[in-house]
C-alpha cells in the first residue's frame, strides 16, 4: 500500500489531471490511496472571496466563485470526451459545494467578520472539488477509485487555521474507512490539508501543508511508501531558480530532509517527514512532468556518506534579536527566564548564539517582537533587532569531520558581512545569517563553492 500525492500543478489542467490517473493506473498493483491538492490556484480565489465577502463586495465575490466553478467545468469537460452522464454527476456535486461555498459567504457579508472556523470551511472546498473531479476522471478511465472525504479519515485540535492532527484517532478513523477499500483492491481518492475536530468542525493542516496530510494518511494506515508528486525532478543542492547547476539528490535522510525543508527548500512542507519518520516510512519526490525520473527518496538512514554537505537552501525575511545583559555572567538559569518570555508571546526561534554577557536569536515571525523587546528591555536587557536578514543554511552530515567545508564556506563568503553563524555538534547545518539583500550571491557562491567544485568527504 502506497500514498500517492499531487500537488496543484500537477493537477491543474485535464491533461494533467489525465497524466497523474496514468501515474496511478502503473500503481495500481500498489493498492494506491491518492491524495490531491486544490488545482492550482484555487485556494488563493477561495481566501480572496472571504476578504471581498467580509467588505460587502457582492459583485467581486459572484465573479471569483464563477471563475472557480467555470475552472472546475472546463477541466471536467476536456476529461469526460463522449461520457456525458459523467459530467452531468460531476456537475451536480460541483453546483452542491459551489451553493455551500455561497452559503458560508453570505454569513461572512452578513457579519462583515470572517472567523477562522469560516476560512476553514470555504478554503476546503477546493480539495472537495479537486477530489471529486479526480474520482470521476478515475471512473471513466475504468479504474477502480472511490472517494472518500478527508474529514472523515484525519482527525485535529480545534486551531483553525493551523489545526495539528489526533493520530491516535486519526489512525483509527483511517484503518476503520480506507483499509476496507483497500481490501477491495479499489483506490482511494481524497482532497488533502483537510481534517475535522472530534465534534465535527472542518479545519486545515495550514497552507503548505498538504503533504503534511499525505505523511498523516500514510503514518495511519501502515504505508510502505509515501509518494509527493510535484513540478520538480526531486530535491536538489539548491533552488535551481538560482543556480541553473543544481544537481538532483538522489537518498537523503530524514534529519536532512527536513532541515533542508525548514530553512526554505520548497520541494516539502517542513512539517512533512514527522509523521513518516515517527512509522519508518519512506518518503520519496517525483516529477508528474518527468515520470522517468527516479526522484529524491528519503529514508531514516539516509546513503551511506559518513560525512559532507548534501545541500544549500536559504531562509529569508528573518530578523536577528541581539540581547545583552551584565547580569548574564556567571549567573544560572538566566536563559531559562530569558526564553520564557519567547514561550510567552510565542515567538519561535531558529538560530541562536551565545556569549558571556549576550545572546543572538533569529525569528522568522517578528507578529509579537514589539512586545518582546518591550518585555526584554523592561527586566534590564537591551536589546537590538535587525530585520531584512536570511539564513543560508548548509545542510549534510557530520559537516565538523570535513575541515574542507567551513574553509570553503568562508572563503566563498568572502566580503559579505555576517551577523551571526552556527555550526552544531550533530554537524547537520552549518547556517550563517547575512542581510537580505546577499541572499542570491551568498546561496550561489557556497553552491559553488561545495558542489561545483572537489570536496573532500
Amino acid at each position: 500500500m502506497i500514498i500517492i500525492k499531487f500537488g496543484g500543478t500537477s493537477v491543474g489542467t485535464a491533461e494533467r489531471v489525465a497524466n497523474a490517473i496514468d501515474i496511478v493506473a502503473e500503481r495500481r498493483e500498489r493498492d494506491p490511496i491518492v491524495v490531491v491538492s486544490a488545482l492550482a490556484g484555487v485556494t488563493n480565489d477561495l481566501v480572496a472571496s472571504t476578504e471581498a465577502a467580509r467588505e460587502g463586495d457582492a459583485d467581486r465575490v459572484n465573479q471569483i466563485i464563477d471563475r472557480v466553478r467555470q475552472r472546475h467545468e472546463d477541466v471536467a469537460m476536456r476529461l469526460v470526451q463522449q461520457k456525458f452522464d459523467f459530467f452531468e454527476a460531476f456537475l451536480k456535486k460541483l453546483h452542491r459545494q459551489i451553493e455551500e461555498i455561497h452559503t458560508i459567504l453570505r454569513g461572512i457579508a452578513l457579519l462583515r467578520e470572517i472567523t477562522p472556523r469560516a476560512k476553514d470551511k470555504v478554503t476546503a472546498i477546493g480539495e472537495k472539488l479537486s477530489s471529486v473531479l479526480f474520482a470521476y476522471a478515475m471512473m471513466m478511465h475504468a479504474l477502480p477509485g472511490e472517494r472518500v472525504d478527508c474529514e472523515e479519515v484525519v482527525v485535529t485540535d480545534a486551531k483553525f487555521g493551523e489545526a495539528g492532527p489526533l493520530m491516535d484517532e486519526t489512525r483509527a478513523a483511517a484503518r476503520g474507512v480506507l483499509l476496507p477499500i483497500v481490501e477491495r483492491h479499489h483506490m482511494t481518492v481524497m482532497g488533502d490539508f483537510i481534517g475535522r475536530t472530534k465534534d465535527g468542525a472542518t479545519t486545515t493542516l495550514g497552507r503548505g501543508g498538504s503533504d503534511y496530510s499525505a505523511a498523516i494518511v500514510g503514518a495511519a494506515v501502515g504505508a510502505e511508501e509515501i509518494q509527493i508528486w510535484t513540478d520538480v525532478d526531486g530535491m536538489m543542492t539548491c533552488d535551481p531558480r538560482l543556480v541553473s547547476g543544481a544537481r538532483m539528490i538522489e537518498h537523503i535522510s530524514y534529519v536532512e530532509a527536513a532541515e533542508l525543508a525548514w530553512f526554505g527548500a520548497k520541494v516539502l512542507h517542513p512539517k512533512t517527514i514527522a509523521p513518516a519518520v515517527e512509522r519508518s516510512i519512506a518518503v520519496r519526490v517525483l516529477n508528474t512532468h518527468n515520470v522517468a525520473s527516479p526522484g529524491t527518496l528519503i529514508t531514516a538512514e539516509g546513503d551511506r556518506r559518513e560525512a559532507g554537505p548534501r545541500a544549500v537552501a536559504v531562509k529569508r525575511g528573518v530578523s536577528v534579536v541581539h540581547m545583552t545583559s551584565s547580569r548574564m555572567l556567571g549567573a544560572y538559569g538566566f536563559l531559562a527566564k530569558l526564553f520564557a518570555v519567547f514561550d510567552e508571546l510565542q515567538v519561535s526561534v531558529d538560530l541562536i548564539t551565545t556569549s558571556e554577557v549576550s545572546v543572538s536569536v533569529t525569528v522568522d515571525d517578528t507578529h509579537n517582537i514589539d512586545k518582546l523587546v518591550e518585555r526584554l528591555e523592561s527586566n534590564g536587557i537591551e536589546v537590538d533587532v535587525k530585520d531584512n536578514q536570511c539564513i543560508v543554511a548548509i545542510v549534510g552530515r557530520n559537516l565538523m569531520k570535513d575541515s574542507a567545508v567551513g574553509a570553503r564556506v568562508f572563503e566563498a563568503l568572502r566580503g559579505v558581512p555576517m551577523s551571526m553563524f552556527s555550526l552544531g555538534t550533530s554537524g547537520l547545518n552549518l547556517s550563517i545569517v547575512c542581510d537580505e539583500s546577499d541572499a542570491d550571491a551568498a546561496v550561489r557562491a557556497v553552491h559553488a563553492a561545495l558542489f561545483e567544485a572537489p570536496v573532500s568527504v
